[in-house]
C-alpha cells in the first residue's frame, strides 16, 4: 500500500502573481496550472498528459465537473468565468487565454 501523500489539488499561481505578468507569461503560467489540474481532477494516468490543444470536452469534462472547475477557477483566481465557457469545444490552451484576460482584473474586487 502507498501512503505517500498527494494533495487533493495542484496549488495554483497566486492573482497578485499572475497580474504582475505580462499577457504571454500570464497565459503560459495558467496553461501549465490548469493542464495538471485538469489531470488531477480527472484521474489522467501519470503515463498521459493533458496538452493545451486539447477541448475539455474530448478530456471528459461534463457539466457536474464544469461547475467543479468553475468554482475552482473563481475561487483560486480570482475570476469570474460562466460554465457554458467550460462546455464548449475550447482547448485547454483558448480557456487559459480567457482566464489571462480575466484575472488582470479582479473579480470580486479582492486583490490576493
Amino acid at each position: 500500500m502507498n501512503h505517500t501523500s498527494t494533495p487533493l489539488f495542484v496549488r495554483p499561481p497566486a492573482p497578485s502573481a499572475l497580474r504582475a505578468m505580462d499577457l504571454d507569461a500570464r497565459t503560459r503560467t495558467i496553461v501549465s496550472w490548469l493542464c495538471r489540474e485538469l489531470a488531477h481532477v480527472l484521474d489522467v494516468p501519470p503515463a498521459h498528459r493533458v496538452g493545451p490543444d486539447r477541448p475539455l470536452r474530448a478530456l471528459g469534462v461534463d457539466s457536474l465537473t464544469a461547475l467543479c472547475l468553475k468554482r475552482r477557477l473563481e475561487n483560486e483566481l480570482d475570476v469570474r468565468i460562466k460554465t457554458h465557457d467550460l462546455l464548449r469545444d475550447d482547448t485547454v490552451g483558448e480557456i487559459a487565454a480567457l482566464l489571462a484576460v480575466s484575472v488582470a482584473v479582479p473579480a470580486y474586487g479582492t486583490a490576493r
